[in-house]
């Protein structure tokens, strides 16, 4: 950098994490490979693409405390070992893994606690800039994250999924679509936090088609595999970005979508 100052990443190790038991993920799909990052070469990687594309190099990197209780997708182009895409899982087993979750930060998550279901939250899904309009990434991330719910026998994928930048009227159209053609069913939907910026619906514009075009990809993707989201979003400062709770339930992916990501996960090497 310039100035000859040092950017410093910091690290999470699998024995600080206490995740040593997990089981072992590998897929590899063409050129690419997926695995969970283990030790500190591989978890600097994953926060240097995670500083890179959520704190603009910033030089304490994007830990937090929810990364010692996760495990960290990697995807890279072997031999290289760079990460040119990562997403942080975290298993949610309990009641009270559910309601201290990341999510759960921002969300009121008790009806869903209540719920019995088991659930994997995914977060901080990030692309290198040089890839970031690769269809094969992408699909490498499905396919991951179709063998890991499969693994752990997940009933649901969960997280909040973002806009870029935190000022809520620009994404007004998007919002009013999502919260009128998409909501969660109302035994699971998350309830609002007290003392947060909540974002509600806008009855001044009437939802169309075409705002679509303005949901961010990755969340039309999780739509289109069947997800809803909450009845309202969050301004979140720290990361600039307005996001929606996004939920979706793996028994209600369509079924040919299933089996094609089933297909691709199949396709590893261990």
């Amino acid at each position: 950098m310039a100035g000859g100052t040092t950017t410093r990443i910091d690290t999470v190790t699998n024995a600080e994490r206490g995740q040593s038991n997990t089981p072992k993920f590998s897929l590899q799909l063409g050129v690419f490979a997926a695995d969970f990052a283990s030790g500190t070469d591989q978890m600097e990687a994953v926060q240097r693409l995670r500083a890179m594309r959520f704190r603009a190099h910033a030089a304490s990197g994007d830990l937090d405390r929810f990364d010692a209780l996760s495990e960290h997708l990697m995807i890279t182009v072997p031999p290289d070992r760079a990460a040119i895409g990562v997403a942080r899982l975290r298993i949610l087993t309990t009641p009270e893994d559910i309601l201290s979750c990341y999510s759960g930060q921002f969300y009121d998550l008790a009806e869903l606690a209540r719920s019995g279901r088991r659930l994997v939250e995914v977060g901080r899904i990030c692309i290198d800039e040089n890839h970031a309009q690769d269809v094969d990434v992408a699909r490498v991330l499905l396919a991951s994250l179709a063998r890991i719910t499969s693994d752990y026998s997940a009933d649901m994928l969960i997280g909040c999924a973002s806009f870029p930048g935190a000022e809520p009227a620009r994404h007004r159209n998007a919002l009013n679509y999502l919260f009128d053609r998409h909501p969660g069913p109302a035994n699971v939907k998350p309830g609002r936090r007290a003392g947060l910026n909540h974002v509600l619906t806008d009855g001044d514009h009437t939802p169309q088609a075409t705002d679509l075009r303005e949901v961010p990809a990755l969340l039309r993707l999780y739509l289109g595999l069947g997800g809803w989201v909450s009845d309202h979003a969050i301004c979140d400062h720290d990361l600039d970005t307005v996001h929606v709770f996004t939920a979706v339930e793996v028994a209600s992916i369509p079924r040919a979508r299933m089996r094609a990501l089933k297909a691709l996960a199949r396709d590893d090497v261990r």
